[in-house]
């Protein structure tokens, strides 16, 4: 597949890149014995194992930064898109999708042990909205205008999924968007616009048209996919891979 089609920006603003620093000074370590390797994460931010993944692939990244340069690139994937833009409330909404509560609290206390093997501190019983994610999606695909779409991917998450915020409010966006670093001002200004929301539709349409049904699902070097919270050493061999050139493959 062009990587080009995987880029949900408007044509000529691809999303900065995110730089692998060093731990020890804070330089970029990006030198020439490195491989470049492009990294492209569709996914959903009410999507629990798509925080599990993306703690994976930055685990997966930091094993492999003596070997590769990396870019991150966040795509838009909507598990519930036909939700209203105001939400529902969580209750309601799971026992209808679920079957049961009950049933949805089994699933929970799995996440939950997987969630701190990956250092997520899931506190499902905050959740309190289901919330349809296009806004949330728009914010990925405005940071990446100031290369902070893993910030912004990160601290949806964790607004989510740990605070227990309603992450479809305006309020939510703006002060994950904040922490991130992007600016208020400009943030605000962009949201109330309407930018970014026909980049969103793209990358919705993208993932439709390659075959994507499930997230998290990862795609590097714009050839080699996986789908799946695959475990960092997985996610790993599947750099190697790439970095090689499919081996046998091509």
């Amino acid at each position: 597949m062009p990587l080009e089609s995987l880029d949900s920006t408007a044509p000529g603003q691809p999303p900065a890149p995110r730089r692998i620093f060093s731990r020890t000074t804070g330089e970029s370590r990006m030198t020439a014995e490195k491989k470049p390797l492009r990294v492209d994460v569709i996914s959903d931010c009410v999507c629990p194992w798509c925080y599990v993944g993306k703690r994976n692939l930055d685990e997966a990244i930091a094993r492999s930064e003596d070997r590769f340069d990396m870019e991150v690139h966040w795509h838009p994937f909507q598990l519930n898109p036909d939700l209203p833009a105001e939400g529902r409330d969580w209750k309601k909404y799971a026992a209808e999708r679920f079957g049961s509560l009950e049933r949805l609290r089994g699933m929970q206390v799995r996440l939950e042990e997987v969630g701190k093997a990956a250092g997520i501190d899931f506190a499902f019983d905050k959740v309190s909205r289901a919330v349809n994610t296009f806004e949330a999606h728009r914010l990925i695909a405005l940071a990446g205008l100031e290369g902070l779409q893993d910030e912004v991917a990160e601290g949806l998450f964790r607004a989510n999924f740990v605070d227990g915020a309603d992450i479809g409010s305006r309020e939510t966006l703006l002060k994950v968007a904040t922490a991130a670093g992007m600016d208020a001002e400009r943030t605000s200004a962009m949201l109330e616009s309407g930018e970014g929301e026909e980049q969103v539709r793209q990358g919705l349409e993208m993932a439709r048209r390659i075959g994507v049904t499930g997230v998290p699902f990862f795609i590097v070097d714009g050839k080699y996919a996986v789908s799946g919270a695959q475990p960092p050493e997985a996610l790993v061999e599947l750099f190697d891979h790439a970095a090689q050139g499919g081996g046998d493959e091509g």
